[in-house]
């Protein structure tokens, strides 16, 4: 019987840029999120322009007013450039392992169902103050992660020694315990928005256990990635 393989870091290093390289829809999207925060930050951000975020940004007042639109338009704008940063990084580090494993069609849907379940329940379920506006693309890459750990639950995470399932089931039910849990929550200077990374996280979640029915094995990705690089080398 042969031993697992278990490639070293050069390989895992050579694996990271071609997923990274192949992330179009992941890569494309991050730097449109970093490139409409720093034209906001020109004009000073939510302080210089807060009409931008009040119209763009989803409320329940704007709902009300008929601005449908911000159900979808809060994914891209933050608050801050920190958050747009981390949410940049975020975004391409899950996206291009769904973009992997599917494709960059599959990655945009999950993305945008994440978005606008996540704006839904942030509309619907209790809100951490009151006359709060969301902002940022959370629901989405929160989509995109449990789609990607429940589609491929073998794998193993870079940074958190478990396994891709035990990762995602935790985020799931922590996300859903803070999201039911808000109204007895302190308020302070940082707002986070549980309800809209339940949301996202659900939705994912129901897109992957809907839409696999193999589910991705770290050998299946393996094997894939070899036939890809052959493919190259020929």
């Amino acid at each position: 019987m042969h031993s697992p393989f278990v490639p070293g870091r050069s390989e895992r290093l050579k694996w990271w840029w071609e997923d990274f390289r192949s992330a179009r829809f992941s890569l494309g999207l991050a730097a449109l999120l970093l490139v409409i925060e720093g034209v906001l930050a020109l004009f000073g951000g939510s302080e210089g322009v807060p009409e931008v975020y009040q119209t763009l940004g989803l409320s329940r007042d704007g709902i009300l007013k008929g601005w449908l639109w911000q159900i979808a338009s809060h994914a891209l704008v933050h608050g801050v450039w920190w958050h747009a940063l981390l949410n940049a990084l975020l975004l391409v580090s899950v996206g291009m392992r769904v973009e992997r494993i599917a494709d960059w069609k599959i990655a945009a849907r999950v993305f945008i169902a994440g978005v606008l379940a996540g704006g839904a329940f942030f509309l619907l379920l209790p809100q951490p103050m009151p006359d709060m506006t969301l902002v940022g693309a959370s629901g989405g890459i929160s989509a995109l992660l449990l789609w990607y750990t429940t589609s491929s639950p073998q794998s193993r995470m870079a940074f958190i020694r478990i396994s891709a399932k035990n990762l995602g089931l935790g985020i799931l039910i922590a996300s859903g315990i803070l999201a039911a849990a808000v109204p007895w929550m302190p308020q302070g200077e940082l707002t986070v928005a549980h309800a809209c990374h339940f949301g996202g996280a659900l939705a994912g979640w129901l897109m992957a256990r809907r839409g696999m029915g193999k589910r991705v094995s770290l050998a299946d990705l393996q094997k894939a990635r070899a036939r890809r690089e052959s493919a190259a080398d020929s």
